[in-house]
């Protein structure tokens, strides 16, 4: 997974499938995300896609899942950011110095809307090359 921290006018975030099968790229703005904040997403955000594929298209659609990315103010150390998956979604927690609340906001919207189209997959499914479905 990829992050950029994209610098002049304002944009808003986006996530973009990179059709070289690395992932995806999210960009966001600088007054969105922190210098500090690059680095510590990207390293998140392929941590937990190693649990997630898309679904394969000739596939249906699967099930909404809420995903909420939430600004924790004075997380206990080392908590800057986290990810919570469990039945009712998947909940990010990060630090509010690394994320602004308009582009938590927007990242939670844009996953959700995205939740459809992927997939969970065992571990190990993307050392293997799977492309079955998982759990």
């Amino acid at each position: 997974m990829h992050v950029e921290r994209v610098e002049g006018g304002y944009t808003e975030p986006e996530i973009i499938d990179l059709g070289d099968g690395s992932g995806c790229l999210f960009r966001l703005h600088e007054s969105d995300l922190s210098k500090d904040g690059v680095k510590i997403l990207a390293e998140l955000l392929t941590e937990q896609a190693q649990r997630w594929a898309p679904r394969p298209p000739s596939s249906p659609p699967g099930p909404v899942i809420p995903v909420r990315w939430e600004r924790v103010p004075n997380p206990p150390d080392p908590l800057a950011i986290g990810v919570e998956e469990g039945a009712s979604g998947i909940t990010y927690t990060v630090a509010p110095d690394l994320l602004s609340q308009r582009a938590a906001d927007y990242l939670s919207r844009l996953d959700t809307e995205r939740s459809p189209y992927w997939q969970r997959v065992p571990k190990g499914y993307h050392d293997e090359g799977g492309t079955e479905a998982g759990e």
